[in-house]
């Protein structure tokens, strides 16, 4: 939506959530030091940042600058001639746009400072858990981690304390895709889980393409979830029968009731189980991950170059 937007300016478009998310969040750290002037330009654009931002619902009127933006979905992508695609998150955003596999460069969050000091994890440390921000609210995940040997990382903290902790871990089991992105820049060996039904397969085959690595996640084999109202339990019912969004999402991890303390006992055993295996972890080299990192910030050097904006890479 573009209500509010002032049109005599250059802005960052991504999606502030409520309560916070820090994968989001790192648009306000990212793209302010990359273009310090860029908010002061006087022109009507809308620049899309880190996230899944390209989601069919834009305003044709305006231009539309995509510094790593991805899809959500197939075939939500809104042509019109007023996009400016520098790159996008993979090649799955590239096909929807028609675009050359040559613009699938990754996701921007590499591009945040923080992440280029690279240090591999503490050897020693735990595993980290990371759910999807919604995922957190639903459910006490700091005993259902600990009952597995984890800790857990609250996404709703501040990027800089997310990757702290992060650090702090020997190895991250990540189903918050930003989780997965950090761990991959600072070079600690991650894996995916699916813990909810929101878990968005798209994108994450989306972004991994452009690091070469499998998709193989730990998943739950039952939601975890604190309450849960009648009518949102028969609603689940409902989209478990008819594989709502199955292509993409989860239906049968949808709640149908609240957890039993046995439910997150077999989750935590469950998560136990997938960590002890050192073969789903699997580490990035940081020379691949600067390569990626320079294609991008060839990108924002070119975008800047362009529009007359300053720029400190």
């Amino acid at each position: 939506s573009t209500a509010g937007f002032d049109t005599a300016t250059m802005k960052i478009k991504y999606c502030p959530i409520e309560g916070g998310n820090f994968g989001d969040t790192l648009n306000t750290m990212v793209w302010d030091r990359l273009f310090p002037d860029l908010t002061q330009r006087k022109e009507g654009i809308l620049v899309y940042g880190i996230g899944t931002l390209l989601d069919g619902r834009h305003d044709k009127s305006l231009k539309k600058i995509v510094l790593g933006s991805g899809l959500g979905e197939a075939n939500a992508a809104l042509q019109d001639p007023n996009w400016d695609f520098r790159w996008v998150r993979g090649p799955l955003s590239a096909h929807g746009f028609g675009l050359s596999a040559d613009l699938a460069l990754g996701d921007p969050a590499v591009l945040w400072p923080e992440l280029q000091s690279g240090c591999g994890g503490t050897p020693n440390g735990p595993i980290g858990l990371i759910p999807h921000y919604r995922t957190w609210d639903s459910f006490d995940w700091v005993t259902v981690a600990t009952n597995a040997g984890m800790v857990a990382i609250n996404p709703r903290q501040s990027p800089t304390d997310v990757m702290a902790q992060t650090r702090a871990c020997s190895r991250i089991l990540a189903e918050s895709l930003h989780g997965a992105i950090c761990a991959y820049a600072m070079a600690i060996p991650w894996a995916p889980c699916i813990l909810a039904h929101r878990f968005n397969t798209f994108k994450w085959l989306d972004w991994l393409a452009t690091i070469n690595r499998d998709f193989s996640p730990l998943v739950a084999d039952r939601p975890l979830v604190r309450s849960i109202s009648k009518p949102k339990a028969l609603a689940n019912r409902l989209a478990r029968l008819v594989r709502y969004k199955a292509h993409t999402r989860h239906p049968f991890l949808r709640a149908t009731a609240c957890a039993t303390q046995e439910d997150a006992q077999r989750v935590s055993e469950a998560l136990a189980r997938y960590a002890r295996n050192d073969s789903h972890f699997a580490c990035s080299r940081p020379s691949d991950v600067d390569r990626q990192r320079q294609r991008m910030l060839a990108a924002c050097d070119s975008f800047a170059t362009e529009y007359g904006l300053a720029f400190t890479p």
